[in-house]
């Protein structure tokens, strides 16, 4: 799965930021980026980093969120509301999957929390591609900081995991050589939505799945030569 970077976006207490790299580093990642604030660089902080410390000494410092994201191929932006944003709203394990479910074809995705008080603005919102929320039972008292980070690095990591346990390449690239050799034979046309589907999606297919499909394939051909 792509690299994953974590975006604070103007924190306002060491305290929280110790608390996210505590929990960046419990789950397995360890790259930071600070955006408007030297609260990594605080006292407070390091105390409740516990042996976390090289996250906030390595963690990157930008002016602004866009500066922050130059480099980034896909953008998530926690949020705890829509403020007339009609974009679909995702749960972590919604954009863990859809991440797992890319492959390859981004290197890096960055996940951005906003300040303690106020969250995300609304023009730090236009510049991200995908909303994310997390759906409380109850808003009041909503997560802290070091909290949030922790349950989106551990959907992150369990998507990691789900992906290690898929097929295997060599099993994958037999699937989709017979699959585009059976569109071929049905006459799909290169422009059709299940052509590319099997070119862009088998990837994210199981072991199981895949061993499934085989004898699909076998079943179809089979029928189609009779």
């Amino acid at each position: 799965m792509a690299e994953l970077i974590f975006i604070l976006v103007s924190p306002a207490r060491g305290e929280n930021v110790g608390a996210a790299a505590r929990a960046m580093k419990t789950m397995g990642f360890s790259r930071l980026r600070v955006v408007g604030s030297d609260a990594h660089k605080s006292e407070q902080a390091s105390w409740v980093a516990h042996g976390s410390g090289t996250i906030l000494e390595e963690a990157e410092s930008f002016a602004t969120l866009a500066e922050a994201l130059a480099d980034v191929d896909l953008s998530l932006a926690t949020t705890a509301r829509r403020r007339g944003d009609k974009r679909r709203l995702h749960t972590p394990a919604e954009a863990a999957q859809q991440v797992r479910a890319l492959g390859n074809s981004v290197n890096t995705v960055a996940v951005v929390f906003g300040c303690e008080e106020s969250g995300l603005s609304n023009e730090d919102l236009a510049l991200v591609d995908l909303l994310t929320t997390i759906p409380l039972v109850n808003p009041y008292p909503s997560l802290n900081l070091g909290q949030a980070i922790m349950l989106y690095a551990y959907e992150f990591s369990q998507a990691e995991l789900e992906r290690e346990a898929c097929a295997d390449a060599g099993q994958f690239v037999a699937l989709k050589q017979r699959s585009q050799a059976l569109l071929d034979k049905l006459g799909v046309a290169e422009d059709e939505p299940l052509r590319r589907w099997a070119g862009d999606s088998l990837g994210t297919l199981s072991q199981r799945d895949v061993a499934m499909l085989h004898l699909l394939i076998g079943d179809i051909e089979k029928a189609i030569t009779k």
